[in-house]
């Protein structure tokens, strides 16, 4: 009751997965992902174990090798789904003969888009062209949950969705190979409020670009009383981004935040 991608990005070495659904907290239930080993998004009436159990799997087997071990393994797999990237970027996917109308999917190259319950094939469509496009793996994933949700997605609302990327080159804090991991479990715009929390998180933790705090002080002062604050540092504790500014400079992705932008690259 979903619709996902999961996707690999070879330069970035960098895997990644996306969902939105009509169904509380999906983040804690459809997408796996490991650095160096690959992701997985389990959907339709989503049997829990495809994500651990598979990960187990993408340590010695392919993409198709461990989709068709943990479908084989499942009496009820003609109701389930899954798409899966292996280390490599190869993709698999799998979409039950019960699985409810609109259901299906998609692979490309490094990726794969599923979903189930969907407004028409035109929402697996618009994903996959988005994935094949350029930018960074997290915004062109964002970018196909967008789009899905333009088409019409999960034709009987919304509520929640999520975000996992992983890098086997950096996470956001040392020891782990944790990128991007966000969920937003219940809300009327559930892509919307993963956006903004998307450009905190880069703002928070990723961003090494700054701009001059004293070229923009104007346009700063002017946006600052416009948002009913006093001061920049008011604006920055009640965002929790006080770390964004250093030595006279603040963070861009900051800075474009408080400009209106909620995820820049997106804009």
């Amino acid at each position: 009751m979903t619709f996902s991608v999961v996707s690999y990005d070879p330069r970035e070495k960098k895997w990644g997965v996306g969902v939105s659904s009509r169904y509380l907290s999906v983040g804690s239930i459809v997408p796996w992902a490991a650095a160096g080993v690959g992701c997985i998004a389990t959907q339709s009436y989503a049997n829990y174990t495809y994500g651990p159990n598979g990960l187990e799997m993408l340590r010695s087997m392919n993409a198709e090798e461990a989709g068709n071990a943990l479908i084989e393994a499942d009496t009820d797999r003609e109701k389930r789904q899954l798409g899966i990237v292996d280390a490599k970027g190869s993709a698999w996917a799998f979409t039950g003969k019960k699985c409810h109308e609109y259901a299906g999917h998609i692979v490309g190259k490094n990726f794969s888009v599923q979903g189930n319950i969907l407004a028409s094939s035109d929402v697996l469509e618009s994903m996959a062209q988005e994935m094949r496009g350029p930018g960074k793996l997290e915004d062109r994933i964002m970018k196909s949950l967008f789009t899905a949700e333009s088409k019409g997605g999960d034709s009987r609302g919304k509520q929640s969705a999520a975000i996992l990327v992983v890098s086997d080159v950096s996470g956001f804090a040392v020891g782990t190979d944790r990128y991007i991991d966000l969920r937003v479990e219940d809300s009327r715009n559930p892509l919307k409020e993963l956006n903004r929390l998307l450009g905190l998180w880069k703002a928070t933790f990723l961003d090494t670009s700054t701009v001059d705090l004293s070229i923009h002080q104007q346009e700063i002062e002017s946006r600052i009383r416009h948002l009913g604050y006093r001061r920049l540092q008011d604006w920055l504790k009640d965002n929790d981004l006080e770390g964004s500014v250093e030595n006279g400079k603040i963070g861009l992705v900051a800075m474009r935040i408080l400009m209106g932008n909620d995820n820049p690259e997106l804009q």
